[in-house]
């Protein structure tokens, strides 16, 4: 996955995100980790996530290169792109 930003002054960034810390992530135990940094209010939308079902979402989105997921260009110049 590759996350691209330019911002309004035309400063660039480029973030790559290999796939497999996407998966591996899905099987650590983030959830209680984001649940202490978070408001008690939105911390309960954490449990209602399936992370077996999120893996293998994830695992099939990984077939899909070059696929954009995100594709933004705010008024003010800033573009961002998330692309797998």
């Amino acid at each position: 996955m590759k996350i691209y930003i330019k911002t309004e002054e035309g400063k660039r960034i480029r973030i790559p995100i290999p796939m497999w810390t996407i998966r591996l992530g899905t099987k650590l135990p983030l959830e209680k980790i984001a649940k202490k940094h978070m408001r008690e209010k939105d911390a309960k939308y954490l449990e209602l996530i399936d992370w077996k079902e999120m893996r293998n979402l994830i695992i099939s989105l990984s077939e899909y290169k070059g696929l954009n997921l995100v594709d933004i260009k705010a008024s003010d110049g800033t573009e961002v792109l998330i692309q797998i």
